[in-house]
């Protein structure tokens, strides 16, 4: 295919190493033999661009249709990433350009929800704007894909996970310092999971060492007491191998029903042993007892913690770092990108896949 893509800039704190999810998916396309035109728009902290996936820059839409309108007209497959700046004025471009498959590439899909319901956008992204994309990438599985379908009048939603570029996320273990650790974004909303499942465990296990990685504001005022339970800025992703690797346990929380986070793909990959709080839709994506396990309350994290055999803990990671490479790559989410798209051009079921096909599942060797 002829891709034009249009993501977000690598701006002051994208990840050199590692990439933006753009770069990775436009980097996982053009070796799968795709035509990727990558375009990003310039800011003041824009970064050197990776060797292995070059992009454009450009300066604005009126840039945009200056230089890239016959590119975009020309496209097969034009994709917009949700967080491109002033997303519904470049989206509304895109889609009245392109002359192929148009889609957009929602990375917070109950955020998206969310917004939409309280009628709140900053961008100004209308339920008008998104369904005049042919295809919406979601990140929530389940119900959710059909209910954009059914209830916002989007032509195709399909589920697009957070994939891994697995050689960047090997297990890595220098001594372990942590028996509980968790990095994510620390949000209002995380508290009620954070509380029962770290904080009031690290309470009721005083010898126990535990690990807050991430915005602290929100925790600083029930944590600050807890002598066990360490605080640290979030790591750049270069440095996650070595953070989980110093964990006996990773707690891995969602942020929605059927909606997983990139670090718990990530966390997995490195092989870090995974308690995830319940969720509908985590036994889609890893089996449950056998490549992580859920604790509801603190006394199920208490067990896991000093009664889990350390040969059944390891077999843990191992098995969840095995299930990441047979299904959730970058290389996966491209190979389901490209079955998207041809679905769309035949004309396929309007039904909305609540995850990814088990066609799809495993690459061909």
């Amino acid at each position: 295919m002829n891709i034009v893509f249009l993501g977000p800039p690598g701006g002051a704190s994208a990840d050199v190493k590692v990439g933006s999810a753009s770069r990775q998916l436009a980097h996982a396309l053009r070796q799968r033999g795709h035509m990727v035109l990558l375009l990003e728009q310039m800011g003041l902290h824009t970064r050197r661009l990776e060797v292995e996936t070059p992009c454009t820059p450009y300066l604005g839409v009126a840039d945009l249709d200056a230089r890239f309108r016959s590119h975009v007209r020309r496209a097969d497959l034009v994709l917009v990433d949700s967080d491109v700046p002033g997303v519904a004025e470049v989206g509304r471009w895109a889609t009245e350009t392109a002359r192929g498959l148009t889609a957009f590439w929602d990375h917070d899909t109950p955020r998206t929800l969310q917004r939409q319901a309280l009628r709140k956008d900053a961008a100004r992204l209308t339920l008008e704007h998104l369904a005049g994309y042919r295809i919406l990438l979601c990140s929530s599985g389940g119900p959710v894909p059909r209910r954009l379908e059914r209830e916002w009048g989007v032509p195709r939603a399909r589920v697009l996970l957070p994939g891994v570029q697995a050689e960047h996320f090997a297990p890595r273990t220098h001594g372990v310092r942590w028996d509980l650790g968790h990095l994510g974004l620390l949000s209002a909303e995380r508290r009620s999971l954070l509380k029962p499942l770290l904080l009031d465990v690290a309470c009721d296990w005083p010898e126990g060492r535990f690990l807050l990685a991430g915005t602290m504001s929100v925790v600083d005022a029930d944590a600050a007491w807890l002598g066990n339970v360490k605080r640290h800025a979030a790591t750049p992703s270069r440095e996650h191998p070595a953070f989980y690797g110093a964990q006996r346990f990773t707690l891995a929380v969602s942020r929605a029903e059927h909606t997983p986070g990139r670090n718990l793909f990530e966390a997995a990959a490195c092989g870090a042993s995974l308690i995830c709080d319940p969720w509908e839709g985590l036994e889609d994506l890893f089996s449950l007892g056998e490549e992580v396990v859920v604790a509801r309350t603190s006394k199920d994290m208490l067990r896991y913690l000093r009664e889990m055999p350390e040969a059944d803990r390891l077999q843990l990671g191992q098995r969840a770092r095995a299930r990441v490479l047979a299904e959730h790559t970058v290389a996966h989410r491209a190979l389901a990108l490209e079955q998207y798209a041809d679905e769309a051009v035949r004309g396929g079921s309007s039904g909305a896949p609540t995850r990814v096909p088990d066609a799809l599942e495993r690459l061909p060797n």
